[in-house]
């Protein structure tokens, strides 16, 4: 290995993105048929952000070199990075089929399948594990998944695993944590991790994991500020390793596209096409602020057999790519014609349900909840969709979305301050209701979390007969039909639970975190009816 290779190496293993990019680079300016001076070159640009770049170069390479699995691989991480989940899994897994013990890419092929399959990555852990016999991170990540899927015994064993390989391992103590917490035994749980995790260093995503854990162990003992330091801890995390990505970003689904929106339908209320023109169903659309209990009303519905759900899968990139959210793009709305709105309600359908439009006489919800900021363009291209509008206190609503591990996006980068997710939920709301100011707004029925907690029946009673399905017996057994159920969402532990009011009025004890954001959720505390105080 020539020298500049060495230097670009040493400067990727020190994560010093520009130095490798200068010695690799230079390496490929020496020898341009240099496939090593090449892939370093890739990787570097990676590091650096520059995915895309780095994909052109591995995508050359592998045609030039093909069935290589370092390359491949990489080019899967660069793909995972640019949002093509679908495309890294088919590269790791094909680094898989090539090499089966491959340990990069089953780990990585385990972290993609970990949020949406938790059943299928359990697996891919446990025989990295089998390939790293002195190292106790994959056994102590699989403890977490095997909670999430309310396996506790399984839990249990994993993390016995973990702990007789490092039991002090800082990970292997947030698995023991997670299992502590699934107990309610706070106590255990702050102890296991406390001691640790100012000198722990890791992966960002389960150091902010780990920090949510000792947050939540440090709420439960009533200490908020220790729960609001550690909470912080974790969002500080999370948004360094995501604010190369998002911190300037202003496309759709940013905070900036949703004050866009909002400012245009306060101005504009284009006429949609007759219904008689359009083809193929309408769903039903269920929005509101991350954490307004969505999940647990769609878990309610889903339960209904005539009623179908989609859970947290953005379906409306049809939508979005077809009208944008700058008035430039907006304007479309005055002139897209019967035929090119079913088009695009085609390509709804397609995206969010690939099998074809649900049969007449089942209901198709859509349960995405920042979609309430696409009210305006949803409600142009389905004009005979209804609309189920979720409410919460904001001051718990922004609150809970602050604590929380969302995976990062454009939107959830927001949530990880305060004062951003107030300004979040402000653009968000006013955007949803422009829309619905509308003199061509769909039907909307609005359902608040606290009436749902307080007396559950009569409110989904009510949102059957909004949706035309009527009361069903099966949907009182909701919580053992969620119980079998994979959920994607972080209220996943609470839908399986018996409804409880612990968390209605949580923000007051954190009122001296949420002071400053105040007044930008102020004229929505009024607006839903909830008591300044």
């Amino acid at each position: 290995m020539t020298a500049l290779l060495k230097q670009a190496q040493a400067a990727l293993t020190a994560g010093n993105a520009q130095a490798a990019l200068q010695a690799s680079q230079a390496a490929v300016r020496a020898n341009p048929n240099d496939a090593t001076a090449h892939y370093l070159s890739a990787a570097a640009l990676r590091l650096a952000g520059r995915a895309g770049e780095a994909l052109k170069t591995l995508d050359m390479l592998n045609r030039q070199i093909p069935d290589q699995p370092d390359l491949i691989n990489m080019a899967g991480l660069c793909r995972r990075d640019m949002g093509d989940r679908a495309g890294a899994q088919r590269d790791f897994e094909q680094v898989v089929r090539l090499r089966p013990d491959h340990a990069p890419a089953i780990g990585n092929l385990a972290s993609l399948l970990a949020g949406p399959a938790p059943e299928k990555a359990i697996p891919l852990f446990e025989k990295l594990a089998a390939l790293q016999p002195q190292n106790p991170e994959p056994l102590a990540i699989a403890t977490g998944l095997s909670l999430r899927l309310r396996d506790l015994d399984g839990a249990k064993a994993l993390a016995g695993r973990a702990a007789s390989i490092d039991p002090d391992a800082w990970l292997v103590r947030s698995a023991q944590a997670a299992i502590a917490l699934a107990e309610d035994d706070a106590g255990t749980a702050r102890t296991r991790l406390e001691p640790v995790m100012a000198s722990a260093r890791g992966a960002p995503a389960l150091l902010a994991t780990a920090w949510g854990r000792l947050a939540e162990a440090c709420h439960k003992l009533k200490d908020p500020a220790a729960a609001f330091n550690a909470w912080q801890s974790a969002n500080d995390i999370q948004r360094a390793a995501s604010q190369d990505r998002f911190a300037t970003y202003d496309g759709p689904r940013s905070l900036a596209s949703a004050e866009r929106l909002a400012n245009w339908f306060s101005n504009h209320d284009p006429a949609p096409p007759e219904v008689a023109d359009l083809t193929g169903p309408a769903p039903v659309f269920q929005v509101g602020f991350p954490r307004s209990g969505t999940t647990l009303l769609e878990q309610m519905l889903d339960a209904h057999p005539d009623i179908e759900t989609l859970e947290e899968q953005d379906a409306i990139g049809p939508v979005i790519r077809a009208v944008g959210d700058r008035p430039e793009t907006l304007s479309r709305l005055d002139t897209l014609s019967a035929a090119d709105i079913n088009a695009i309600r085609a390509a709804y359908w397609q995206q969010a349900r690939p099998d074809g439009p649900p049969p007449s006489g089942r209901i198709f919800i859509d349960k995405y909840p920042m979609n309430l900021v696409w009210l305006g363009p949803l409600m142009r291209i389905f004009p005979d969709a209804k609309i189920i509008l979720c409410l919460r206190d904001p001051r718990d609503c922004v609150l809970s979305a602050f604590q929380q591990r969302f995976a990062v996006n454009p939107e959830m980068y927001r949530t990880l301050r305060i004062g951003e997710c107030a300004q979040l939920y402000d653009a968000a709301m006013r955007a949803g209701q422009a829309a619905l100011a509308s003199k061509h707004a769909v039907p909307v029925h609005a359902l608040r979390y606290e009436d749902l907690i307080a007396d559950w029946r009569p409110e989904i009673t009510r949102a059957l007969e909004f949706l035309g399905a009527g009361w069903h017996d099966e949907v009182a057994a909701y919580r053992e039909r969620a119980a079998n159920k994979a959920i994607k969402t972080p209220s996943a532990p609470q839908v399986v639970k018996p409804l409880y009011k612990g968390a209605i009025g949580k923000w007051s004890a954190y009122r001296f975190v949420l002071e400053p954001a105040l007044p930008v959720l102020a004229p929505w505390i009024d607006k839903y009816g909830y008591e300044a105080s």
